[in-house]
Formats: C-alpha cells, sequence, structure tokens
C-alpha cells in the first residue's frame, strides 16, 4: 500500500461487523437501516452527536416528482440543464426516477412533510426547477427526517467518534480506525462506507457545521480512492453573515415569493437572468457579487412580496425568521443583508452507480462521494435526494459485495500510520479557512490558486496537529482541481477563463499518485 504516512503497529481493541458506516446524516442513515433490514450486522460511528451533520440543517426540502404537474422526464430534464454540461444522465435518471419510491419510504418511516387541507402534499418551487416540486416540514426538513431516520436505525451506534485511518492491504478495505476520547479503536467489516459529508466547512464563511471539514474524502484519498470533480463547490447566494458567523437563507424564501435588492431597493437579477431570483445558484451568486461592485453597497432579501401573497412568513418559516429577529431584524418590516457563503460541495470520492470507490470494499455515499448527478452545479433540494437514493443503492451494493468478499481478518495487523513532518511550524484550521476563501473562493485565478497551492503545501508538510493536515490535503487537491480547469462552469469560476470550454465539458480525476508528487 503505498502512503504518506510512517507506519507504526498498535494492539488496538476491535470489533467486528457485517458493514460499518462512517457518517450519521440522511445517507449513512439510510444506508444503514437498508443493511440492517436485508440482515447485516451493522455500526454507525459519527464525529460527534448523531444528529449534528449537515442533514439536521437543511431548511428548503427534497425534490421529488411526486406532484400531478411533474414528471421524472421533467426533473432529470432541470438536473441535467442546471448541471453545467457535467452532469452523469444515468445518474440523473436514477436520481428521478427511484428518487419518488425513496421519497414514499421516507413518508412511510414517519416524515411529515407539509400538507394542504386536502390532506395533499404541499409543493413549493426553488431556483432551476421548472415546477412546483419541492417538498418540506415548515423551513426545518433535514431536522425532520435526521430524527425520522435515528428512530428507524436500530443498529449499533458510536457518537464522538473521530475516523482516524482506514485499514486497507492490496487496495482491499477491511474497516476503520477512530479515535474515542482519546483512545484509538478499530473495528473490522467486508465492507465500510464514507457518508462522513461534503468539505464547504474549509472556507472561512459557510452555511456548515464544524464537522463538515471533508475528514472522509481525504482520508479516501490517502488510501489511493479516486476522487472526482473537486474544483467545484457551490456558494449559496443569501446568507446571514455576523462576522464569519453565517446561517442559511434557504432558497425556498425566494421560490416563495422574496426579492433581491441592492441598496438604493432596485431588484436587478432580471439584468442578469432571465429568471431573476430563481436563476442558478452559481448566477445568483456572481449578479450579487457584481451589483455589490457596481453599487458599493450591501445586497438585500426582501421577504415582504411573501406576505402580499398572504402567506405568514413566522409560519412558513419559523427558524429562519426566529434567528433573524434574534439578530434584530424582522423580515417583515427589514430588508435582510445577504452575502454568498460557501454551502455545498459537488465534488469527491468517485464512485458507481451502487456507490462502490476504487477500493474494494469501501463505498461513499451523500455529500463525501462524487456521483455525478450534479455536474457542475447542484440543482436545488436534489442533495437530500441524493443521500437516500444512493444510500439505498449503496446498501444493495455493499450486501452483494460483502456476500463474496473474505470474512476472516487475522491476516491483517492494525496498522496505525502516523504522518512525518517535514517542517516544524504549526498552523490552525482558521488558517486554512482563510486561504479557502480568499483564493479558492467564489472567484479564482492562476494567481491566487498559485498562493493557495503554496501555503496549502507547507501546511501540509508541517507539523499541524492530525485535522488540519488532513484538511489541507483535501484544500491543496480542490486548489491544483481548480487549477487545471481553465474555464468558468457552473460552481467554478475563474476570472482570467471566464467562459466555458468545449474541451474542459469532462470530469476531472485526483489521485494518490497527483498527491503524492506534492507531498
Amino acid at each position: 500500500m503505498r502512503s504518506l504516512l510512517d507506519i507504526d503497529t498498535l494492539e488496538l481493541p476491535s470489533k467486528e461487523y457485517d458493514a460499518v458506516v462512517v457518517g450519521s446524516g440522511a445517507a449513512g442513515l439510510f444506508c444503514a437501516i437498508r443493511l440492517k433490514q436485508i440482515g447485516l450486522r451493522v455500526c454507525v460511528i459519527t464525529k460527534l452527536s448523531a444528529d449534528a451533520g449537515s442533514t439536521s440543517l437543511a431548511q428548503g426540502g427534497i425534490a421529488g416528482a411526486l406532484s400531478p404537474e411533474d414528471s421524472t422526464d421533467l426533473h432529470f430534464s432541470d438536473t441535467v440543464k442546471a448541471g453545467g454540461g457535467l452532469v452523469k444522465t444515468k445518474m440523473a435518471r436514477i436520481l428521478a426516477e427511484e428518487g419518488v419510491k425513496r421519497i414514499v419510504d421516507l413518508i412511510r418511516m414517519g416524515v411529515r412533510f407539509e400538507r394542504d387541507e386536502k390532506g395533499l402534499l404541499k409543493f413549493t418551487r426553488e431556483a432551476a426547477h421548472s415546477v412546483a416540486r419541492v417538498i418540506h416540514h415548515k423551513d426545518r426538513t433535514g431536522e425532520e427526517i435526521e430524527k425520522t431516520l435515528l428512530e428507524n436505525y436500530s443498529g449499533d451506534l458510536i457518537e464522538n467518534a473521530q475516523l482516524k485511518e482506514l485499514i486497507v492491504k492490496d487496495n482491499r478495505c477491511f474497516g476503520v480506525i477512530y479515535e474515542k476520547e482519546g483512545a484509538l479503536h478499530a473495528i473490522y467489516a467486508p465492507v465500510t462506507a464514507i457518508a462522513t459529508g461534503g468539505a464547504a466547512g474549509l472556507y472561512l464563511k459557510n452555511t456548515n457545521p464544524p464537522t463538515s471539514t471533508g475528514d472522509g474524502i481525504a482520508i479516501a484519498l490517502r488510501y489511493g480512492a479516486k476522487l472526482c470533480d473537486l474544483e467545484f463547490v457551490q456558494f449559496h447566494p443569501t446568507a446571514f453573515c455576523d462576522g464569519s458567523d453565517c446561517f442559511l437563507i434557504s432558497e425556498a424564501v425566494r421560490g416563495e415569493g422574496a426579492t433581491i435588492v441592492d441598496e438604493h431597493g432596485r431588484r436587478f437579477m432580471g439584468d442578469y437572468h432571465h429568471l431573476w431570483e430563481l436563476a442558478p445558484r452559481d448566477v445568483v451568486t456572481r449578479a450579487i457579487e457584481t451589483q455589490r461592485k457596481l453599487t458599493g453597497g450591501e445586497i438585500y432579501l426582501d421577504f415582504r412580496p411573501i406576505e402580499e401573497k398572504g402567506i405568514d412568513i413566522y409560519e412558513r418559516f419559523p427558524t429562519i425568521t426566529k434567528k433573524l429577529r434574534e439578530k434584530g431584524l424582522d423580515p417583515k418590516k427589514d430588508l435582510i443583508p445577504i452575502t454568498p457563503v460557501a454551502h455545498y460541495y459537488i465534488g469527491g470520492i468517485a464512485v458507481d452507480t451502487f456507490g462502490r470507490t476504487t477500493v474494494e470494499g469501501l463505498f461513499a455515499i451523500g455529500e463525501a462521494s462524487c456521483t455525478g448527478v450534479h455536474g457542475a452545479n447542484r440543482l436545488a433540494s436534489n442533495s437530500l435526494l441524493e443521500c437516500i437514493v444512493f444510500g439505498d443503492r449503496a446498501a444493495y451494493g455493499m450486501y452483494r459485495d460483502w456476500s463474496y468478499l473474505k470474512h476472516s481478518f487475522t491476516e491483517v495487523r492494525v496498522k496505525y500510520q502516523r504522518w512525518k513532518p517535514k517542517n516544524g511550524k504549526s498552523f490552525s484550521l482558521n488558517d486554512i479557512k482563510e486561504i479557502m476563501w480568499n483564493n479558492v473562493g467564489i472567484v479564482r485565478n492562476a494567481n491566487s490558486l498559485t498562493r493557495a497551492i503554496d501555503k496549502l503545501s507547507e501546511i501540509a508538510n508541517s507539523n499541524s496537529d492530525w485535522v488540519v493536515r488532513n484538511s489541507a490535503i483535501l484544500g491543496l487537491a480542490i486548489a491544483i482541481s481548480a487549477m487545471r480547469r481553465e474555464e468558468s462552469r457552473g460552481g467554478h469560476f475563474r476570472s482570467d477563463f471566464p467562459y466555458e470550454r468545449e474541451e474542459f465539458r469532462k470530469h476531472s480525476e485526483f489521485t494518490l499518485s497527483d498527491l503524492e508528487r506534492l507531498i
């Protein structure tokens, strides 16, 4: 096994399962629930408490072709259009068609989506959707889904367990090593799923929980898994920030009728796209930044047109309006200052239609994976759908592989691999966040990316703690991938290459050999 690390052999306390899932968000839990139903002994480990990840923060809803005006063909078409020419159409077909069944599964499990007086599901429209197809539970859909999945999961769960390493031999994964309360432990399993979430938390301003630092993605890279489309980071256009403390204002707010205005009160999105506020997220994000420079002032979200439609915004968006009022802003009266921030990580661990990575026995699902279903720019509310659709498929892929992979672990020695720093400097995670925000952010160019690569290489080779160096490795891979893509497409925008180029209408790859040339 090729590694960047020195190897120390340790005797660790261990357990054996049929499957281990790392991460307790929608993807990990749905996969684990299905594995239990199939009959496997499964263990879920999670970085903090089980409900502390990104799923619980998801506000807007989950997309699915369940309304009479909709169809899976239309959902597929909207997904492909939003993806900037890079959506893998096979994956998008799977998402749209199987998504309907998986949403019904969620309802059967007990998820309480909003319904009208007749008991029919309520649908709202978000950016780049041609019809209203997003179902929700007020403005805390993710929290409702997370709670329901935890109630339905009956396997073992280990909280406050930090994934440290994979157990890999000859490109075959045999389980994981994790740290809990300062002690290292091993779990052996024929099949392992990484569902550790995305990496938008590597940016100074973001809407993610502190867990979203790309741990699982970077670890998979270090053990030989191929990564894909790392340069594509989706910046959400409407967040409220108090310094670096940011929280999301869901796209569903604009779907219900809120408008974006500049400091003069002018609604300007029509200057940039015919869909106005419901243009694709990357378009809205760059329009806000451009208008801010043109006017030299703040950009605002105006909730009042929602009230004019007879919708009580306190009732429809209780979480958002409560947070704003705690900040001294009443969206029924005040314009709300907004700014784009890092929100969703499109790139990740390359997988097939059943979640398999390039390491045998290792799977990836949710935001940690790159299915290709989002292309270069995710369609709103497809993220939760991807979690349950491909979480379900990964469970069946894991069962298939478990049924023939060798179950004896006696010949595998647990090897905890320590990094050997090349310099004695020490850095913090905040140093990485500032580098990423300032140099690999909404607008990039060769000069800024070169600065990021130089600084992140130094951090990756430093004497900083494990989390910092691991995060620096992924940040470095993102910056290099962004440097290689000499065009602008979807969530990747370069001021020195501001247009799409046909020769770059392809998916990018990043491998361990790419990393070894740098570290």
